[in-house]
């Protein structure tokens, strides 16, 4: 568990120049039993975003059962899942204006995600490729991202599109809802072509996207915005992990402190 929590220092370190920073706790019930995964799961979600000269840096890291002790063989408290993922902005790095339509900028993304997998088999990913940051009325922002998907462990690379937005509704004197979340998808990653993983889909192919209903409680009772959050988020997944007829849909309770 240290190792894994000096991981997470580590991408905060990274992250200088913080300008957000976020603490989620969710609870949710009805999760798929494997992959050393109880059905009921709580899961500590840390996440940091900062801006700097020539663009961003966003680090996210997921510990399940943080405060459990299962260490197997069916199940394993603390697995992680998490990665870090800078751009630069292609406008910045040029001096040019890159805008046109609905497009604000677009930035070079690499990322790198690892995760535990059953608590013992780590993996990484890399991926690299293109944001595009949009200017739609009623986002608070909204960015799109095709990007290469480089997995070590299968031969070729893939392709992923992803999905990131939020969108804040307020009423009345002190009411204010969040919506907000991620979409990521790959149609082809690789070849998984692999005997002694059957199971996996034959082209890596799945879909998962995390939306979340958010109502800011610290705004209503300390004035404060951003601050203290609470409301759900409904998980949803085709081919879950890339395993071939696999799917999750999961609603969970969510807690959300913001620095």
């Amino acid at each position: 568990m240290l190792k894994h929590l000096g991981t997470v220092f580590i991408g905060i370190f990274l992250c200088a120049g913080l300008q957000a920073a976020s603490i989620s706790v969710l609870k949710g019930d009805n999760f798929t039993d494997d992959q050393g995964y109880r059905a009921s799961r709580t899961t500590m979600t840390i996440e940091n975003f900062s801006v700097w000269e020539y663009g961003t840096v966003f680090f996210y890291y997921d510990i399940t059962e943080p405060t459990g002790d299962d260490s197997g063989p069916n199940y394993y408290s603390n697995q992680f899942f998490g990665g870090l993922a800078p751009t630069l902005s292609l406008s910045r790095l040029t001096g040019k204006n890159l805008n046109f339509g609905i497009v604000r900028d677009i930035s070079l993304r690499g990322e790198i995600e690892n995760g535990s997998a059953l608590g013992f088999a780590n993996f990484q990913n890399y991926f690299y490729g293109l944001q595009y940051d949009l200017v739609v009325p009623g986002f608070d922002f909204l960015s799109i991202n095709t990007v290469l998907r480089d997995n070590p462990d299968v031969a070729g690379v893939g392709f992923q599109i992803g999905l990131f937005w939020q969108m804040t509704y307020e009423f009345l004197e002190k009411n204010r809802f969040k919506f907000t979340g991620f979409l990521a998808t790959s149609p082809w990653d690789g070849n998984n072509n692999n005997k002694n993983l059957s199971d996996l889909d034959p082209k890596g192919r799945f879909l998962i996207t995390q939306p979340q209903l958010l109502y800011d409680l610290g705004h209503l009772l300390r004035n404060k915005k951003d601050t203290l959050e609470i409301g759900v988020e409904y998980s949803y997944a085709l081919n879950r992990f890339q395993f071939s007829r696999k799917d999750e849909k999961v609603l969970q309770g969510m807690v959300k402190m913001s620095f």
